[in-house]
């Protein structure tokens, strides 16, 4: 067998193996990081509410749900806070981009308007 011995032969293929196992099984690493704090489905959706509600044309509002949005548990007192992209149309109908912070927190305003 090529000049190998059958010990040097078992020896080679259990550190493949175990190399092999190594490489590519999934590392358990994950599940031992914390995962981030994000703000609840329906503080999102609360905040979307509270978007349309403060719009001069609610009709005109286009909330970017999927690509601009983005929560976490950092507001005052660890208390959750939603950032929201969406579009609306302004007093002279045109189509103007805006940011929306809102937090769910005593004594904050819940909704912070500002342009893009």
């Amino acid at each position: 067998m090529l000049g190998y011995s059958k010990f040097e032969w078992v020896f080679a293929g259990i550190i493949g193996v175990l190399l092999f196992s190594w490489i590519l099984w999934p590392s358990d690493n994950k599940a031992n990081e914390p995962m981030p704090d994000r703000a609840s489905t329906a503080e999102i959706m609360k905040c979307s509410e509270l978007i349309k509600k403060s719009a001069n044309y609610p009709a005109t509002v286009v909330v970017h749900e999927l690509t601009g949005t983005s929560s976490d548990k950092k507001g005052p007192g660890g208390t959750s806070r939603v950032k929201m992209y969406f579009e609306a149309k302004n007093a002279f109908g045109v189509q103007m981009e805006y940011q929306a912070i809102c937090q769910f927190a005593q004594d904050t305003p819940s909704i912070q308007i500002f342009e893009r």
